[in-house]
């Protein structure tokens, strides 16, 4: 399961495009934003296109998925070695923290939002934005509506976390059977006391 689990985080790289977006509704000139754990572009006016944390991490981010998911493909082939469990956890670790650098590129999107025009967009769904709007055509937008959305790499990070913590519990469980299995004649001779 572990090597499943790092088939789907495959699809979680930076080519997958924005976890998060945020649009204009009415028109694509009002502002654009798209938020991943490997960058944040924000096409609006009165924004920079990006923070000044966001090129590190997620170049650390894309390094830290890589390793992972070659260590996992690896403890998937070599089950019999003893950092196999090891490389599942650092598997487990790693898309930990794509979500947390998501989370800090998905802030850093709203605290710039917050400083331009003093609000907040929806988290997801379509509302209207309680402020005058410059938009990209340099066009005054009154209350414009914009739309937010999280988008398909987003749930598949959580379907590669479920994998690999699956594969753990299924991994510990055999485990435990093989051991339990083994006692053999030490079994005979010793006694539990519960």
């Amino acid at each position: 399961m572990a090597l499943l689990g790092a088939v789907v985080a495959l699809f979680l790289g930076p080519a997958s495009g924005p976890w998060w977006t945020v649009t204009g509704d009415e028109t694509s000139k009002l502002l654009s934003i798209q938020v991943s754990p490997f960058y944040l572009q924000a096409d609006a006016t009165g924004l920079s296109t990006s923070t000044f944390f966001s090129v590190p991490l997620g170049s650390f981010t894309s390094i830290l998925l890589i390793i992972s998911l070659i260590a996992l493909g690896a403890s998937s082939f070599h089950r019999g070695t003893g950092w196999g469990k090891l490389a599942v956890y650092f598997g487990l670790c790693s898309i930990t923290e794509l979500y947390l650098s998501f989370l800090l590129m998905y802030h850093g999107a709203l605290t710039m939002l917050l400083g331009a025009y003093g609000i907040l967009p929806p988290y997801f769904g379509t509302s209207r934005l309680l402020a005058n709007v410059v938009g990209l055509d340099l066009n005054n937008h009154p209350n414009p509506p914009v739309s937010a959305s999280f988008n398909l790499p987003f749930y598949l990070g959580f379907l590669s976390i479920g994998l690999i913590a699956t594969s753990l519990i299924v991994n510990d469980i055999a485990e435990r059977r093989e051991t339990h299995e083994k006692r053999g004649v030490g079994a005979i001779f010793t006694t539990d006391s519960e």
